[in-house]
């Protein structure tokens, strides 16, 4: 099978880039030097849920599978577009946000909310704590859907302030057996309705809860 385009929707790690407000900061150094060394070599110091990353069930669920026990499979297939770009900041995106696009959502397909807050990357309050979140009833919608997956272009699937806007969508996914994918870059060109193959797969992280990754739409 031959993709024609390959959309990027990863976020690049950099020395101190936006991740979760309460961990430590990014660190991103030249350890050694092609000048003096012959070879340059780098090392990084980051959270497993930083940039774009993948939440395995274990993440928020004690007995949950970790993401070195999640199939490959698992992180390919079809994909939906949410649009929900008219979000307020720091607002819930609800069952009802969802419903218009419900019927385009197939058993095993991967969701992606588009919210627009992947515009706004940097190190600034908007992006830190504001950007629009799935609530619990909007997570319910998509298991019952029968959706695979669900990637937001936020820092994360929860909101920030509180455990009643970070925990809900996080216990509903991932207590269904689905897999979150945090921290997306969705471009213009794919908002045109059409399904494209998305695929995700995490670094092989032994008994971790969450690793990052390069997600990609690819379009035959």
């Amino acid at each position: 099978m031959t993709y024609t385009i390959i959309y990027d929707l990863g976020q690049p790690i950099y020395h101190n880039s936006p991740q979760w407000p309460t961990y430590q900061p990014v660190t991103l150094n030249l350890e050694q030097n092609i000048g003096v060394d012959g070879v340059n070599v780098e090392s990084v110091r980051l959270m497993t849920h930083c940039g774009s990353h993948v939440d395995a069930p274990y993440h928020f669920v004690e007995d949950g599978k970790t993401i070195d026990q999640l199939p490959l499979e698992t992180f390919v297939g079809p994909a939906v577009i949410v649009d929900v770009r008219g979000k307020q900041p720091a607002s819930a995106i609800t069952a009802d946000d969802i419903k218009p696009f419900a019927d385009q959502i197939d058993k095993g397909d991967i969701v992606l909310l588009n919210t627009g807050w992947h515009k706004k990357r940097g190190i600034n309050k908007a992006y830190l704590q504001d950007w629009p979140y799935l609530g619990g009833d909007g997570a319910e919608l998509l298991v019952k859907r029968g959706a695979r997956g669900v990637a937001i272009d936020a820092l994360s699937m929860g909101g920030w302030g509180s455990p009643e806007h970070s925990r809900p969508c996080h216990e509903v996914l991932l207590g269904a057996g689905l897999f979150i994918v945090e921290d997306i870059n969705i471009p213009d060109e794919v908002m045109d309705g059409k399904k494209r193959i998305f695929q995700a797969f995490p670094v092989l992280l032994q008994g971790c809860g969450g690793a990052w990754t390069r997600p990609v739409l690819l379009e035959m």
